[in-house]
């Protein structure tokens, strides 16, 4: 349903007369709201950098689990999340989140079993799909000149955040170990709740007085979570074990079942309309995939850099986890400072063209890094190449997906986009363990890996670039923010004039 004369909380108009400037209200807008987002990324950037420590702490060769279980219940609880935040408000959801989020940390940070920390992990679970509604809320609280900068803005901040993030997780971990990486998280989303809690204004509803369709999500969000699992567990059951089938083949019957489910519910968890239209099926696959890869593939090479380097046995670098803060800060730099600019050109190029010259490039740099990695040098200079490619990616798929949604389906497009990276992060990962298992050496319970595990990797994100970039070739022209609002704006004043007890420009913009 969209939004109607008898929805005052609807209103837009504040936003859509705006005169698309910078001002200090927006500004801290964007800071609550990248905030957390980017917190996402800096939880896998400390969990790439604490898993060693896990691994060699509890003495486990199922460490992949550490960052798979928060995927897991990320992923069953994304399609709750959509349908949420446009029945009762992107703010009161994202503020349940967070502090589940908070909770789940703590409590990994005091476990004293494995199992206890990855029960810790699940709880934070809660907060993963958080990026499902952010953007969206971009698109429902910023003027629309200004939607696809601060969204490119929003995200290309993650090159930032990778800048700090290693030298805060070599502080924490040469100090206080993995459990130190759980409490600086912990008390992160804490200053998260506040800052959204404080300065986000709560956004317009587009779902009114309907049910939910629980039926609905626990199937779609049990499906994904049945297939993340599989994936996971593949390796060490075997892949033709009776166990893998079996969970691949409950989720896939899981997932048809879905589409009956949403047809006959009078009230869908997920448009399915809307996702069978060809631009928005191209736009979140290609988007969903290429940020796979700019966001999981740093967390992998984490692994080469803080795994020991033992002749025969292991292959990693033997890097503390200061020190490849300090080689990293380069490609880094260079990832921000690209998305940066990218946030400022989408305003007048192509979205599509500069995205497709971004997945060549990315391209070219994971396949460098596959041959070149031996040390520092080299890694510095392919790492450079491939992230060049991605603050590209990053700065440029939410301006995708603006581009073939309309501002009432910017929850879905956004929770879909979520939701595909999730699911895409656990299987690139769970496949990526695959291939440097597939290679090693366990010694007193820890798997080391050797050379070409560590190189197919890289290949292997190099290939799934090159997939994002053929399914990107067919998007059509997308639309853009600015003309759609106006002349929405146009047509609601044509059929819709303002009563008294509908919301003004100077309250509404205001209103938390």
């Amino acid at each position: 349903m969209t939004p109607s004369s008898s929805s005052p909380s609807v209103d837009l108009a504040p936003r859509a007369a705006a005169d698309g400037r910078w001002s200090p209200r927006l500004v801290l807008l964007l800071i609550a709201l990248a905030w957390p987002t980017q917190l996402l990324a800096a939880g896998g950037i400390l969990g790439a950098n604490a898993t060693a420590s896990v691994a060699q702490t509890f003495h486990t060769t199922q460490v992949v689990w550490f960052g798979l279980t928060l995927t897991l219940v990320t992923t069953l609880l994304t399609p709750f999340v959509i349908k949420l935040g446009d029945q009762y408000g992107k703010k009161r959801v994202m503020l349940a989140m967070m502090a589940l989020g908070t909770l789940g940390e703590a409590l990994a940070a005091v476990a004293g079993s494995f199992w206890l920390v990855l029960a810790g992990r699940a709880i934070a679970g809660f907060y993963g799909p958080f990026g499902a509604l952010s953007f969206a809320a971009i698109r429902d609280l910023f003027p629309p000149r200004l939607v696809k900068q601060a969204s490119g803005i929003t995200g290309s901040s993650v090159g930032l955040v990778a800048i700090g993030s290693p030298f805060l997780a070599g502080w924490l971990v040469d100090n206080w170990g993995y459990r130190g990486t759980l409490w600086f998280l912990a008390a992160a989303t804490a200053v998260a709740f506040v800052l959204v809690a404080l300065l986000v204004p709560e956004t317009p509803r587009y779902v009114f007085g309907s049910g939910f369709d629980w039926l609905g999500g626990l199937v779609l969000g049990g499906g994904l979570t049945s297939v993340v699992y599989a994936v996971g567990q593949g390796q060490s059951w075997g892949w033709s074990d009776s166990r893998t089938l079996g969970w691949l083949t409950a989720g896939a019957v899981a997932l048809t079942a879905f589409f009956f489910v949403e047809r006959s519910s009078d009230h869908p968890i997920l448009d399915l309309g809307v996702l069978s239209r060809r631009p928005v099926a191209l736009a979140l696959t290609a988007g969903g995939l290429a940020q796979t890869v700019a966001f999981t593939m740093p967390g992998l090479a984490i692994l080469l850099a803080l795994y020991p380097h033992i002749p025969g046995v292991s292959a990693g670098l033997g890097w503390t986890a200061h020190h490849n803060a300090v080689v990293s800060v380069s490609w880094n730099v260079v990832m921000f400072g690209t998305g940066l600019l990218i946030s400022r050109c989408l305003r007048t190029f192509d979205a599509r063209r500069v995205w497709w010259v971004g997945l060549l490039v990315m391209a070219a740099g994971y396949t460098l890094v596959g041959f070149y990695h031996g040390g520092e040098l080299e890694l510095i200079l392919t790492s450079c190449v491939a992230n060049v490619g991605a603050g590209v990616v990053v700065a440029t798929a939410p301006t995708l997906v603006v581009g073939v949604v309309s501002r009432d389906e910017q929850g879905l497009g956004s929770g879909m986009l979520n939701m595909l990276i999730s699911l895409f992060g656990a299987i690139f990962t769970a496949v990526a363990y695959a291939i440097l298992t597939s290679d090693s050496t366990v010694v007193e319970g820890t798997a080391f890996y050797q050379d070409t595990g560590y190189s197919w990797i890289f290949w292997f994100g190099a290939v799934v670039t090159l997939v994002a970039l053929l399914l990107s070739l067919f998007i059509p022209t997308l639309r853009d923010p600015v003309e759609e609002d106006v002349a929405g704006a146009d047509a609601d004043d044509r059929v819709i004039r303002p009563g008294p007890a509908q919301a003004t420009p100077s309250n509404a913009a205001t209103t938390g």
